[in-house]
C-alpha cells in the first residue's frame, strides 16, 4: 500500500491532468457541428454526466475518419437534459436512449451492461461500434473501416500478435492467477468458461471499449445464454464491474470473421506507437501525465 504521502501526491497530479484535459475538452463546444455520415453503420456509447465533453471529443474523432450515419447514445440517469443540448449542438442528428430502456432479469444491472444489452437491439440489423468516450481517433483507422465494409467483427486487443484462442486456452492462460488471495471477476470467469456448458467456442482478451459487431439477429440470444449460464458457475460474482466486457469478448470473438486490431496502432497510452491512430485513455493511465490533454488538442486542430 502507498504512503499517505505518495497518495497525496498521486491525487495532486490526477487532479492536474484531469482539469488540465477538461479545460482543453470544453474547447469542443467551439467546433462546427457534425454532418450526419454516410456510411452505413451506428456507433453506439454509454455516457455519463462527467464525461459529456471527452465524449464529444471522441465521438468527432472517430466521426471525423469514419462518418458513420448513426450516432447513439445510451444515457447514464446522472445526464441531465442540459448535457443532452450541449451534446446535440455538436451533433444534431444523435438519437438518445435511457439506460432503463436496456434491463433484462438475466443481466446484471449497471456495470456498462444496459450499453451491451442496447447493442444487441442494433446489431439485429446493424454494424454497432462500441466506442468509449474516452477515446481519441488521431488518424485514419482502415482496418476498423475494412471491417464494417465486410460485416467483419473487430476488437481492441492488448499486446501485439495476440489471437482469437479457444475456451480451453483461455482457461489456461487464466489459471495461474486462481492462486492469489484474491482472484478478480475476469480471470475467474475465463477458467469456468470451459465448464459452463457454452454454446460457442471461442474467446478474446480484449477490450469493450472498442469493439465491432456485425449484423447477427443471434446476438442477443447468445448473450442472455452466456449471462445465465457464467451467473450459475461464478460463486455469486457474477454482479461484479468486468463481466460485461467478458461477455464482450465472447460474443465478438464468435462473430462473423472478427480480427484483432494491430497492436499498439490502436491501444492504450502506455504502449502506443510513435504514431498510433486510436488510443484508449483507460482508466488509471488517464491523468497520470499530459499525453490525454495533448491528444485532445490534436484533435481539435483535426477538426478545425
Amino acid at each position: 500500500m502507498l504512503s499517505l504521502p505518495a497518495r497525496i501526491k498521486n491525487r495532486l497530479i490526477r487532479d492536474y491532468h484531469s482539469n488540465r484535459f477538461n479545460a482543453v475538452a470544453r474547447q469542443i463546444d467551439r467546433a462546427r457541428p457534425l454532418q450526419r455520415g454516410t456510411q452505413p453503420f451506428t456507433v453506439l456509447s454509454m455516457v455519463q454526466h462527467r464525461d459529456v465533453h471527452a465524449y464529444l471529443l471522441a465521438a468527432r474523432s472517430f466521426a471525423h475518419y469514419a462518418d458513420p450515419r448513426r450516432i447513439v447514445v445510451v444515457c447514464d440517469p446522472s445526464l441531465s437534459e442540459e448535457d443532452k443540448a450541449v451534446m446535440r449542438q455538436q451533433i444534431p442528428h444523435i438519437e438518445f436512449r435511457r439506460a432503463d430502456e436496456f434491463v433484462h432479469p438475466d443481466i446484471p444491472r449497471g456495470g456498462t451492461w444496459e450499453r451491451l444489452y442496447a447493442i444487441s437491439e442494433y446489431a439485429q440489423t446493424d454494424y454497432v461500434v462500441q466506442l468509449d468516450a474516452d477515446t481519441l481517433t488521431l488518424a485514419p483507422i482502415p482496418e476498423v473501416l475494412d471491417a464494417v465494409r465486410s460485416c467483419n467483427g473487430f476488437v481492441i486487443g492488448e499486446k501485439a500478435d495476440q489471437k482469437i484462442v479457444t475456451l480451453a486456452e483461455a482457461e489456461a492462460y487464466a489459471r495461474p492467477w486462481q492462486s492469489l488471495s484474491y482472484v478478480n471477476i475476469q480471470a475467474l470467469s475465463e477458467v469456468t468458461m470451459v465448464v459452463a456448458g457454452l454454446r460457442m467456442p471461442l474467446y478474446v482478451r480484449g477490450c469493450s471499449g472498442f469493439t465491432g459487431f456485425a449484423p447477427d439477429p443471434r446476438m442477443r440470444d447468445e448473450l442472455l445464454d452466456f449471462a445465465r449460464k457464467m451467473r450459475d458457475h461464478t460463486q455469486g460474482r457474477w454482479n461484479e464491474w468486468g463481466t460485461e466486457q467478458v461477455t464482450s469478448n465472447y460474443l465478438v470473438a464468435n462473430a462473423h470473421g472478427t480480427r484483432l486490431l494491430p497492436w499498439p496502432k490502436y491501444s492504450t497510452p502506455d504502449q502506443s506507437a510513435a504514431a498510433p491512430v486510436f488510443v484508449h485513455f483507460i482508466g488509471y493511465m488517464r491523468f497520470i501525465n499530459g499525453k490525454y490533454a495533448r491528444a485532445a488538442r490534436q484533435v481539435l486542430r483535426t477538426l478545425a
